[in-house]
């Protein structure tokens, strides 16, 4: 994608070095930079929101800013595949909304990196029928979760799959110190500092 160094830089700094794609409760966050052996490896795609040229997904003749920052959506190379062979799926309005949820949930320590998620007390249920795979809930960044139920009903699916992250989980329950209720809560990657207790609302060091 031909972005000018200004573009690029808004491109890869507001989306944090992640993968934009959320579609359902999917949300990818995979790390588009990677460290082999010591040296750096870019694996992201900076992909088009209206196509390129006639015949590729979401073309659009009248679009005036095809290579530009506000027409560029940055993606790791599975989900630029999955969503330009959906492209009946994948809606020009659809990838800008991605692109804004992405950035707009993007925030940063002082050490670089993103924010840890918090899921508290939410439910999440998803349908798949006459697919090669279905992820009930899939979360591939750090993240804490409290009183969080997910539901899968497959149909048809080759592979089923209730929980899916590329971080770790581990669960952990834990006494409340002000309310005394036990605390049932998971974690991906290495373990918040704190989690909410459902019981009274008060955050719980994890010790």
């Amino acid at each position: 994608m031909d972005l000018s160094d200004k573009d690029r830089k808004r491109l890869w700094a507001k989306a944090a070095n992640r993968c934009s794609y959320r579609f359902g409760n999917e949300v990818c966050d995979q790390p588009l930079v990677l460290n082999d052996q010591g040296t750096d490896v870019v694996v992201g795609n900076e992909c088009h929101i209206v196509g390129d040229k006639p015949g590729s997904a979401r073309y659009v003749a009248e679009c005036t800013n095809r290579n530009s920052y506000e027409n560029a959506i940055l993606l790791c190379p599975v989900h630029h595949k999955v969503i330009d062979d959906g492209k009946r799926i994948y809606t020009v309005d659809m990838l800008q909304r991605m692109k804004r949820e992405h950035e707009g949930a993007v925030t940063f320590h002082g050490n670089n990196q993103a924010e840890r998620l918090s899921i508290v007390n939410s439910e999440f249920s998803t349908e798949v029928s006459g697919a090669d795979r279905a992820v009930g809930m899939e979360v591939n960044r750090l993240a804490s979760l409290s009183g969080v139920k997910s539901t899968l009903k497959a149909e048809n699916v080759k592979e089923a799959i209730g929980f899916s992250t590329n971080q770790g989980l581990t669960g952990r329950l834990s006494s409340c110190p002000y309310c005394g209720q036990l605390v049932p809560a998971a974690y991906t990657g290495p373990p918040p500092q704190s989690v909410k207790c459902l019981h009274c609302g008060r955050d719980v060091p994890m010790k």
